[in-house]
């Protein structure tokens, strides 16, 4: 007997669903209760790592603990730097920086830049700079960002500008590219891939 194949799709989003779920439930008290949109986007952020790759800057070298950095605390930030500290009580090496500004970038390997922080605009990264900018400001990836998070009733869609992130050298795997809808630069609109 042969089994039926699992579309694309539905699988891509079940893996991803599935990290995502298993993060959340890996934070204390997680497992009994719903989760707020600041939770679900920390957990995604957290999540993006196994989706996403960087053209390492020093091949060969030692390898360095992610970092994920953030100019502001806010809910998401908070939440995320929960979940780091929950990871690492596991053994997990991931790391959380909050900068006090833009001058330490080159030590990030995520940067996400909440609406509710003063600095929502997308950094403005050097053509040799890989690091995975996230906004849930309205227009983030329209204006350079890499991946924006946006509320659509009850659930929070991902929106990926592909022209940015492979020009700064990073691969995102189709998995994560078809949960997600890509910005087209070229006629201002998000099409769905």
């Amino acid at each position: 007997m042969q089994r039926s194949k699992t579309p694309g799709l539905i699988h891509a989003q079940g893996l991803i669903l599935t990290a995502v779920i298993g993060l959340l439930v890996a934070v204390p008290e997680a497992s009994s209760r719903n989760f707020e949109e600041h939770e679900i986007k920390a957990a995604f952020l957290y999540s993006f790592a196994q989706f996403i790759k960087r053209v390492p800057k020093n091949p060969g070298g030692p390898t360095i603990p992610l970092n994920y950095c953030t100019v502001h605390e806010g809910p998401v930030e908070n939440a995320l730097k929960a979940l780091i500290a929950a990871r690492q009580a596991e053994g997990g090496t991931r790391r959380y920086t909050l900068l006090a500004d833009w001058s330490d970038i080159e030590q990030c390997h995520f940067l996400f830049q909440g609406a509710d922080s003063e600095k929502s605009d997308p950094v403005q990264l050097r053509p040799d700079e890989s690091v995975i900018t996230v906004g849930d400001s309205p227009g983030y990836v329209a204006n350079g960002g890499i991946i924006e998070f946006q509320r659509q009733g009850a659930r929070v869609k991902v929106y990926i500008n592909l022209e940015i992130a492979r020009a700064h050298g990073l691969k995102i795997s189709s998995k994560l590219l078809k949960l997600a809808t890509i910005y087209s630069p070229d006629d201002g609109e998000k099409v769905d891939d």
